[in-house]
């Protein structure tokens, strides 16, 4: 198995659980850690054997930016559900960074593994 990372990809969702937060969009961060078998794309070099992960980049950006969970365990689930749609990709792991949460200037984030046929 072999593993496609997207890091830092920055999306804008509401998020949160308090009033102001209901309101307008805030930032995410994104960090993707994709599992899957690509040995036949190493061999053929085409694209149609491989992981487009400029794809599974769209699609979790539509997926988020049309959101509004008040938990970042909620939306990360959904993400989870978002990348193992694509047919070759057999696990993933989300993390999701919250910049704004932390009233301390902490960064929070939360992270989760999702794999075909497993409910994480």
């Amino acid at each position: 198995m072999q593993t496609i990372f997207i890091e830092n990809l920055k999306l804008n969702a509401i998020i949160g659980t308090l009033p102001h937060e209901r309101i307008y969009p805030q930032e995410l961060r994104f960090d993707l850690t994709i599992f899957c078998d690509a040995d036949k794309a190493s061999f053929s070099d085409d694209l149609h054997d491989a992981v487009d992960y400029s794809a599974v980049e769209a699609a979790v950006a539509k997926c988020v930016e049309n959101s509004s969970f008040q938990l970042l365990e909620a939306l990360c689930r959904k993400v989870g559900t978002t990348v193992l749609a694509f047919d070759n990709i057999e696990m993933c792991r989300i993390k999701i960074s919250k910049p704004a949460a932390s009233a301390l200037g902490a960064l929070i984030s939360y992270e989760a593994e999702f794999s075909r046929g497993k409910d994480s």
